[in-house]
């Protein structure tokens, strides 16, 4: 079990993965901006491997965009939304064109038809049970601020 550092932490993309109350599942991507909560620094081969799972999941639903279209944006939302899955990005995406990363989430895509925790394989669930979120509905929620794994306690 390896740690990702908080050096790590603000210079890689990480792509990461949460689970709300209700179990919808999200993907959160963080430029190297986007704060990453204790859960995915604890174990970064428990991150890779849900990268990995998720990589190979079908397309089961269509999803809504909540940007102005960019080729290369919008391929990227509707790939992980087309999968059942909430998508967060550190681009708040207020300028076209224009990278605007924050510390944050924002919501930018999401699926028709949410994939379910609970059907998801066994070892699956296992893994991403630690990375429960006191997130009530992805589907309401528009922006997520997380509490970032490294965050300077006083």
């Amino acid at each position: 079990m390896s740690r990702i550092d908080s050096g790590e932490c603000f210079c890689m993309d990480m792509e990461w993965y949460g689970v709300d109350k209700k179990g919808n599942i999200a993907v959160f991507c963080s430029a190297g901006k986007g704060y990453l909560p204790e859960f995915v620094c604890e174990d970064v081969e428990r991150a890779e491997e849900l990268m990995e799972y998720f990589d190979t999941v079908e397309k089961i639903t269509e999803s809504t965009l909540f940007f102005k279209s960019m080729e290369q944006a919008e391929q990227a939302a509707r790939e992980f939304s087309d999968k059942g899955l909430y998508y967060f990005d550190s681009d708040d995406g207020t300028r076209f064109g224009v990278a605007t990363l924050h510390e944050y989430y924002t919501k930018r895509s999401a699926p028709l038809r949410p994939l379910e925790y609970e059907r998801l394989p066994e070892h699956i669930r296992d893994i991403l049970g630690h990375n429960r979120m006191d997130v009530e509905d992805f589907s309401a929620t528009h922006a997520l601020h997380v509490k970032h794994a490294y965050e300077v306690r006083i």
